[in-house]
């Protein structure tokens, strides 16, 4: 049994890539039983910067080959594509990625703590809907472990930026000073939430909040003294605003060129536009007009370049933490994959000291009931201590080579059925 990786992220896949296979909460339900036909148990891991699948299974080939189709057929993608753009890894090495993912070792922003709970959040929506099974499950639980563990014992998660911070961060860079500026946010979800409270930092003079839900709208601007408004009555805040920041989970573009252009007619001055959704939000059209400053969440590279250089004696100490982590569950997942042969061997054991032990009481007349005890302990020792050594052994190195040597060797397959 393998752990199986395929995936892309923002090291591998711009985001006009990235958006293609990109998964929100509420396409998941549908999504996941999909995955499941096809792949066994699994989980769907999908962020802005990352849509990955882990799954568990023998047929590593097949594993890669089946998820490639299940993006390429839900998504409508042409999976040569996607393909120079896909990583696949497997056994240790999946782990190992998935440890520092949820450790905000393999974000774009090094540190940041969102990501934590999106692993959190795929796992518990694929037990929701019945594609995880117990190795997979204890996989990610694994991971949550050492990304908390992360979080408590270095610094690499002390003062980090979020995507939300690094995007205000980005329009100072290009604005200047944000005293006294307007801002349009839409999207009241995590990503908006962190803008929001980021902005409230630096002065800004208004703050307007439109989401598809105006009750969320409206507790935002409530809990940050801005002011909620209908999503479908922003043309007149675009002409207001001098940043405009997009952050929903829609699977579409809900800012259109055309009425970027109008606004920036009407009120003839530079507009600061960050698209922070994936897939994007804000038409690309928009970047090429007069006035509009267009960036979307790979503009942050520079930042989180800046970030990383504060972060490198802190990002060493995590990998160690990972490193020990990833030892620690392999041994484990090790010890799993050889419990079958390990049981089945001791069964086989202990079938045959029964049935001689039963052949020489047979013989040993007068024997008392104490006899018997005395004789029945003594070839369980014996048989307890010729199967230690190999069952130990089987346990520190369960390849595919030697679990077959076992099998072979013992003629055990009977008893694995």
């Amino acid at each position: 049994m393998h752990i199986h990786l395929t995936g892309l992220n923002q090291k591998t896949a711009p985001v006009s890539i990235r958006e293609t296979v990109s998964f929100s909460n509420a396409e998941l339900p549908k999504a996941l039983p999909l995955l499941a036909e096809r792949v066994g148990q699994g989980v769907l891991l999908s962020t802005c910067n990352r849509t990955e699948v882990y799954t568990v299974g023998d047929d590593l080939n097949g594993a890669s080959d089946e998820i490639r189709a299940f993006l390429s057929d839900y998504r409508g993608v042409d999976v040569d594509e996607l393909s120079p753009h896909l990583y696949d890894k497997v056994d240790a090495e999946a782990a190992r990625h998935l440890f520092q993912v949820a450790a905000g070792l393999d974000s774009m922003i090094v540190g940041e703590s969102e990501v934590l709970g999106q692993v959190r959040n795929a796992l518990s929506t694929a037990a929701e809907h019945q594609s995880v099974g117990g190795p997979a499950s204890r996989l990610f639980h694994a991971a949550l472990r050492t990304g908390r563990k992360v979080r408590e014992e270095t610094d690499v998660g002390r003062n980090a930026l979020s995507i939300g911070y690094a995007a205000v961060r980005l329009a100072q860079q290009v604005l200047g000073s944000l005293d006294g500026r307007r801002v349009l946010l839409i999207g009241a979800g995590e990503a908006g939430r962190l803008v929001a409270r980021a902005l409230q930092t630096t002065g800004v003079a208004g703050l307007a909040i439109a989401n598809r839900t105006p009750e969320r709208a409206e507790e935002l601007a409530d809990a940050l003294n801005g002011r909620a408004v209908p999503l479908d009555e922003i043309d007149a805040e675009l002409v207001e605003a001098d940043i405009i920041i997009a952050a929903t989970e829609a699977p579409e573009y809900v800012l259109m060129a055309d009425a970027i252009a109008s606004a920036t007619r009407t009120c003839r001055r530079s507009v600061f536009l960050f698209d922070l959704s994936v897939p994007r939000n804000v038409d690309p059209a928009a970047g090429e007009l007069n006035g509009v400053s267009l960036y979307n969440v790979d503009d942050l590279s520079a930042i989180a370049e800046e970030n990383l250089k504060g972060r490198e004696r802190a990002a060493a100490d995590a990998q160690k933490i990972v490193e020990a982590e990833v030892t620690r569950f392999m041994a484990w997942w090790n010890a799993l994959e050889a419990e079958p042969v390990v049981k089945a061997l001791r069964n086989r054991a202990d079938r045959i000291r029964e049935r001689e032990l039963a052949r020489a009481v047979a013989k040993l007349n007068g024997l008392s009931s104490q006899d018997v005890e005395i004789l029945d302990a003594m070839t369980r020792s014996i048989v307890n201590r010729l199967l230690h050594e190999p069952t130990t052994a089987l346990k520190r190195n369960t390849s595919e080579t030697r679990v077959r040597a076992i099998r072979d060797l013992f003629n055990l397959y009977d008893d694995l059925g």
